[in-house]
């Protein structure tokens, strides 16, 4: 019974095996790139680097918008690319807030609770979804806005940071990030409780 219920399962979706190959696909190279330049880009942020960190976080978002571009382009939509993917991007938004913090930026540290606590909740939560469904969520458009907009943000406190005049005010760019992040937060909560129940319907008409 338990096959049957498996074989309904989108192979992009779902599924609890990685093939190494997976691992050198263009799409999680770019995320695993990303995920290694982290502490790199904090490094330059609490040295107050702004150059270079102007520089490493370019190169972040560059690899951001390649790695899903590659993904598509080259049919490379895996279960790994759906957990490097947010992961990176959570670790490098949360490095980079902590570094400014450090750093005594200007960027709220209320903030940054609000990030944490909505990152560490999905991140639970797609542990528990893949617990009781071999299923991985994907990342929305509420998601990709969040990111969009907090790193926007991140970049913008940076060149404030670094003694220039940023082109727009970093806490307005902030609070639309944040706004976001609430948006996909419930969006998320949504799905979650759709895939859990589509599990058990599936699951009691394989008994």
């Amino acid at each position: 019974m338990q096959r049957q219920v498996a074989s309904n399962r989108s192979p992009q979706t779902s599924g609890s095996l990685i093939p190494v190959r997976n691992f050198f696909y263009v799409s999680n190279l770019l995320s695993i790139i990303r995920l290694g330049l982290t502490p790199f880009l904090f490094d330059s942020i609490v040295r107050r680097s702004h150059f270079a960190a102007l520089v490493i976080g370019g190169l972040a978002i560059l690899t951001d918008m390649l790695d899903g571009y590659f993904a598509r382009r080259l049919n490379q939509r895996t279960n790994l690319g759906k957990i490097l993917d947010p992961i990176a991007d959570k670790a490098i938004i949360s490095a980079v807030i902590v570094a400014l913090i450090l750093s005594n930026s200007s960027f709220p540290r209320w903030a940054f609770i609000v990030v944490i606590i909505r990152d560490v909740l999905i991140v639970v939560a797609n542990i528990f979804l893949f617990h009781r469904t071999q299923t991985i969520a994907r990342s929305d458009r509420w998601g990709k806005c969040t990111t969009f907009f907090l790193a926007t943000a991140l970049v913008l406190y940076v060149l404030a940071d670094s003694g220039l005049t940023p082109p727009f005010n970093p806490f307005y760019v902030l609070c639309v990030g944040l706004m976001f992040a609430v948006i996909s937060a419930l969006n998320y909560s949504w799905q979650l409780l759709r895939l859990l129940q589509q599990n058990k319907t599936q699951s009691d008409k394989a008994i």
